[in-house]
């Protein structure tokens, strides 16, 4: 087994794997196996479920990097392949992601919701996990893995608007559920 230097840089990882060498690969999977695995689970919900997609994505990843495609960021690309696998086998598990298609102008409360977000994570967490699946899938993708409102959107072939919309309606189901767990 190749001993790699701890410095090298994703690229050259993907570029050395390019050329055979399969612990380059290892390193890659090492280095992001938990934030893939936690995008996963935060959208299909199933441990068991999350690892087998896990495995998935991470071939999925390994034919990419030998297609010779530029990945210009590892990490950030791992976790839009999980994203987009994790969506992909909801849908086909006929799970039905629900979005109200309304574009009602949105007045945003930031001042004041921004206080009560910084509450523990443990209850923004399972005040999340108690949401409806379509809010739910929203605010990890958006929230969780960082993604733009516009590629969500793209993901869930639903408008950006419903998206904002979304976001916004979950925001305040897990403010109120904050709060509820605060009284």
């Amino acid at each position: 087994m190749l001993q790699l230097p701890k410095d090298l840089e994703d690229q050259e990882l993907m570029k050395l794997c390019r050329q055979g060498k399969a612990d380059c690969f290892s390193e890659l999977y090492r280095r992001y196996k938990k934030a893939v695995f936690n995008t996963i689970l935060r959208l299909v919900d199933n441990f068991a479920e999350a690892e087998d997609l896990l495995q998935e994505v991470f071939i999925t990843l390994y034919q990419e990097i030998m297609k010779d495609r530029q990945i210009e960021h590892f990490g950030g690309f791992s976790r839009r392949v999980a994203a987009n696998r994790a969506i992909s086998f909801l849908r086909k598990q006929k799970y039905t992601l629900v979005f109200e298609d309304s574009h009602e102008n949105i007045v945003e409360e930031e001042a004041e919701d921004e206080g009560l977000f910084e509450m523990r994570v443990e209850e923004v967490k399972k005040a999340i996990s108690s949401l409806p699946e379509g809010f739910r899938t929203i605010v990890n993708l958006y929230v969780m893995d960082g993604l733009p409102q516009e590629e969500i959107a793209g993901l869930l072939g639903i408008s950006h608007a419903t998206v904002r919309t979304q976001y916004h309606r979950a925001k305040k189901k897990i403010l109120s559920l904050l709060q509820k767990e605060a009284v």
